[in-house]
Parts: structure tokens; sequence; C-alpha cells
């Protein structure tokens, strides 16, 4: 039987409806930009940028946006507005200090098999590289690809291996200078140390002190801890935000602070030293595999820069940001690339078409501005980019 011509466009057209929108995040309280919040629904997912901006497509009309820590806000992309307030979740009881630490670790422990894939699984990934050299932006890599992982955390059982990561990479873009005005190249991470950086850690125990709050109803729990001065010359402090209803590490935060430590040597003359890093891990739930996995994570690095006669002190700040899709995805991952090798030097070609359409991480206007100003042929600079206009 055919279908009349009216019936066949309205089916097309529903068919292939998309909705589109675009706005800022920020804090209702102080109006701050919301960097990863998760903007999603049940087909498709993006977050916000370091300026608190989004874009995000989907054929289905319905949008969450939501950070652990924050109200989660249900609405339309018929409904959104240009700029998104969200309320900080009011914390139910007053911060106390942590005396059943065992039994609460003990209940996330037996918990770890359930709640996580303790076994290899595939993933889609987008990785973002940016160096800033005495705070201006000196180089900036976004690298799209397939990850196929050994397992997300570790255990007794399962110890870490140079093997645990397969990529294939399937699209990247990189711009930056080469080297500094004292002639140094900054090493970037490794896919594989930088995948191992990206893993939460146990800050508790005897050299912590642990206070915790709970909101959302008592359903989930922050856990913050502080080192306490028994670490010599090293202080640590963040938090772990714990779901009460599955015993699941939702979030991980953790600032490092690394005071007099040794210089260690660097070639030419140059010697350098950690001074602090930064790790933020978001873990969410899936609803196909009741499973929890990695949807982003952040790895903030700060190193001094001088010379043998400290005739001079310099900041690197290198930040990396890793976003996950399709996690326990069906396809197959064609290894392409080292996973021990710098991922600066790594060479893919730039494909113009996808950058322009992807939404996924927006660049933000400290980015395009960097970018433009590189591409100057007059840059005195020596210049490292796959970017073609």
């Amino acid at each position: 039987m055919k279908l009349p011509l009216f019936t066949l466009l309205l089916f097309s057209f529903f068919g292939y409806a998309q909705y589109s929108t675009s706005a800022i995040v920020l804090d209702s309280a102080d109006n701050s930009p919301l960097e990863f919040v998760g903007i999603y629904n049940g087909k498709d997912h993006t977050m916000t940028n370091a300026d608190g901006r989004f874009q995000f497509t989907s054929t289905i009309d319905s949008i969450i946006v939501y950070r652990v820590g924050y109200d989660k806000l249900t609405t339309t992309s018929q409904k959104i507005k240009d700029t998104i307030y969200l309320n900080k979740s009011v914390l139910e009881l007053n911060e106390v200090t942590v005396t059943n630490e065992k039994t609460l670790w003990q209940k996330i422990g037996d918990s770890l098999e359930s709640n996580y894939p303790i076994h290899p699984y595939k993933e889609k990934f987008l990785l973002r590289g940016i160096l800033r050299y005495n705070g201006e932006i000196t180089r900036i890599q976004d690298i799209q690809g397939k990850l196929e992982r050994r397992t997300l955390l570790y255990t007794k059982e399962i110890e870490p291996d140079k093997k645990d990561f397969k990529v294939e990479l399937t699209n990247m873009r990189k711009v930056g200078l080469v080297k500094d005005e004292n002639d140094v190249y900054f090493i970037f991470e490794s896919f594989n140390s930088l995948f191992m950086n990206l893993i939460p850690l146990n800050a508790t125990g005897d050299d912590f002190d642990l206070t915790e709050s709970s909101f959302d109803n008592g359903k989930k729990i922050s856990i913050n801890f502080q080192s306490k001065p028994a670490i010599k010359d090293e202080d640590y402090s963040g938090h772990y935000i714990i779901n009460t209803e599955d015993y699941a590490m939702e979030r991980f935060k953790m600032s490092s602070k690394l005071y007099d430590k040794p210089f260690k040597k660097g070639g030419k003359h140059i010697r350098f030293r950690t001074v602090s890093y930064e790790k933020e891990i978001s873990l969410s739930k899936s609803s196909n595999t009741n499973t929890y996995y990695i949807v982003s994570a952040k790895y903030d690095v700060k190193v001094e820069l001088t010379d043998e006669e400290n005739s001079f002190s310099s900041f690197y700040d290198v930040s990396f940001i890793l976003t996950t899709s399709d996690n326990e995805g069906d396809f197959e991952v064609k290894k392409n690339v080292s996973t021990s090798r710098d991922l600066f030097k790594i060479n893919y070609p730039y494909d113009q078409s996808y950058w322009n359409a992807q939404n996924q991480l927006l660049l933000t206007d400290e980015m395009l501005d960097f970018i433009k100003k590189v591409q100057d042929p007059n840059s005195e600079f020596k210049i490292k980019s796959n970017i073609k206009n």
C-alpha cells in the first residue's frame, strides 16, 4: 500500500527534527561561570566549558542541567533561556567529624564490583590539553577517539600495567608554540600517565582529618578530607560525594600543594619542580548497565621553572579535560597511536568539517583569541599546528 505524500513528509519531519540550544550556566549565588555542568537527556549529552557555555543539539526536546553539589534542573529547549542559574544543594546536617570511617569505606569497597566496571570495556572520549606560560595560553590540543580500558578501578587482584589502555584516534586539532623564550619544550602527558592520573584516590586513614555533611534529602554525603601536619611539606584537601543508596562515589576532588620541593634537572641548565596539582573526577550511573563511569575529569598541574643560577622564575600551568560517552559501547578499537608518547608530538590530520560541527566541549573566548593570534604569519615564534583554514 502506498502512503499519501503528506504522510511521508510528516514522518520525515518528525524523524529528523532536531532541537538546538546554547546558553551559559552560572552559580546563582555569585554569578560565576560553572564548568563541567552536564547537559543531557536520554540520548545526547555535552557539558559547559570554563566560560560556563555550552551548545546542545538533540532529536529529543528535553534537557537536564546538572552538576554534583547543585540542584538538578529539568527543562526543554523551548523553555531554556540564554542564562541558566543553578542553586547549590543545601547541606541538611552540620558538618561532623567522621567516626565510622572504616564502616563507611567498607560499604564502598563491598560495592565496587556492582557499581563500577572492574572488567575490560570500551568508550568514546574527547580530551583537551591546555598549556599556559606565565598565565598566557601557549598550546591547545583537542583529541577525539575510542578508548578500550582494562578496568576503571584497580583492586588487590588487578595491578596497573602499561597495556591497560588501547586508543584509536579519530580526530585531532592542535596549535601551539614549540618552545618558550628560554628555549624550553614542555613535555605533555602520555595517554597512559594521564588516564592513570584520572582515577580517584583513597585520601583517608590516620594522615587525614575527615568531616561529612549530607544533602539531597540524605541521599548523598560529602566527605571532606584535609591532610594532617604529619605529611611534611605537602598539603592535601578535597572531598568525595557518595551516593548513600548504593555507596558509589559520584565525585572526587583533590587539591595538592607541595612546599620547598627540590628542583629537578631539565636539560640545558634548566631546572623545574611541581608546586601544585588538582584533580576533579565526576562519575555517573548509566541507565543501560546500571554501572558508574567517568563522564568528565580534569587534571591541573603547576610547574615552576628556573635555571642553575636562579636568574628567573617562570610558571607553566597545564590542564587536561576528559569527557567520555558511549560507555560499554559495542564497537571496535583499532589501535593507531602509542599510549606512552608525549600527546603534543602525536600527528593526525585535521578535519575541518568535524570540528566545525563538534559541540561536546566548546572553545572558550580566550582559546579562540589564541588560535587567531598564533596563526598570524608574522608571528615571531615557531608554531606547531595541524589546523588548516
